[in-house]
């Protein structure tokens, strides 16, 4: 677990405390994401830097969850492989002005600083929009069922320009009963 009450932080402050568990998140990924259909155990590793009244983290995760493709719902392994910093603050602190604007600051809350809930948003934050399995990025083929269809962005923007030139039977119809009423009136 990687849970460290503020006064075992505080003994580091001349050098970093490093870290290396190995955590297993699928329950509690699960619980937070649906989409979640498998997690490996994530490999956490990093370090802990105490600065004055201030905590920064630096952390690696490696793992891979199994998610759905987001064309036919079909798992897809998602290997992760990432790194992320964040800085853990007393709110008590007067010296929160050497931050800058750019700095996003969480607060410690009570007397320890947890980072799991940070690892399983940093996993969640990194599962891309768009998931395709290896088969669907090569051959490119689109779902369709019954009277309805997939088409990518580029095949609907050909199709707009298509019936923006054709003639609109709407019209046409329109055009040959105007002529039927004008060779009636001669």
């Amino acid at each position: 677990m990687l849970k460290w009450t503020v006064q075992s932080l505080l003994k580091h402050r001349d050098h970093p405390l490093m870290f290396k568990e190995t955590l297993m998140l699928k329950e509690s990924l699960q619980k937070r994401e649906a989409d979640v259909l498998d997690a490996t155990p994530f490999v956490v590793d990093g370090g802990l830097t105490v600065d004055q009244r201030a905590v920064i983290a630096r952390v690696h995760v490696v793992g891979t969850l199994t998610v759905p493709s987001t064309r036919s719902l079909d798992p897809v392994a998602l290997p992760m492989d990432f790194e992320f910093t964040e800085i853990y603050v007393d709110l008590e602190d007067e010296q929160l002005g050497r931050f800058t604007d750019e700095d996003i600051l969480f607060p410690i809350e009570g007397e320890a600083l947890e980072l799991q809930v940070a690892v399983e948003d940093h996993i969640l934050l990194h599962i891309p929009s768009h998931i395709l399995t290896p088969e669907e990025e090569q051959d490119d083929v689109m779902p369709a069922g019954q009277s309805w269809s997939v088409i990518s962005e580029e095949a609907y923007a050909k199709q707009q320009a298509e019936e923006e030139t054709a003639p609109n039977p709407e019209f046409a119809k329109l055009k040959q009963l105007l002529e039927e009423q004008n060779n009636d009136a001669d």
